[in-house]
């Protein structure tokens, strides 16, 4: 009986150590499976990672171009702030330029009309023709 028991504990024993490396068999194998699936989605994440760093990338350079043309409209608007500021002294210099040549010129005519009026003393066909244009 003794060796029955034996045989029985160690069919047992065999049966159960045939178990024990069946199990430890699925084990690997899901732990295989598991880290392939880990690996899977970690390539997934990396790729949700550039994905977002292109989008964000792209996002930047529209900012960018933004923030140019905002630049470039608000150094428009700052020229045209100078020449609504500045358009009444340009006005104010261009009416003193205009006046002053317009009292050179008529100085000039004034002293042409007094050499004219003093050759007209000496000139009697000068003083007549002065005297028909009302300068005499």
């Amino acid at each position: 009986m003794k060796k029955i028991l034996i045989i029985l504990l160690f069919t047992y024993s065999v049966m159960n150590a045939d178990d024990t490396k069946q199990i430890l068999n699925e084990i690997k194998q899901l732990r295989v499976d598991m880290n392939k699936r880990f690996e899977q989605v970690d390539k997934r994440f990396e790729q949700v990672d550039k994905r977002f760093e292109s989008m964000q990338s792209n996002l930047d350079k529209r900012f960018e171009q933004v923030d140019k043309r905002l630049d470039f409209m608000q150094n428009i608007l700052y020229a045209l702030m100078g020449l609504i500021f500045a358009s009444p002294f340009i006005a104010i210099y261009l009416r003193d330029k205009r006046e002053l040549e317009q009292k050179k010129y008529f100085d000039n005519i004034k002293s042409m009309l007094f050499v004219f009026r003093e050759q007209a003393q000496d000139d009697e066909k000068l003083a007549k023709s002065l005297r028909a244009a009302g300068l005499l």
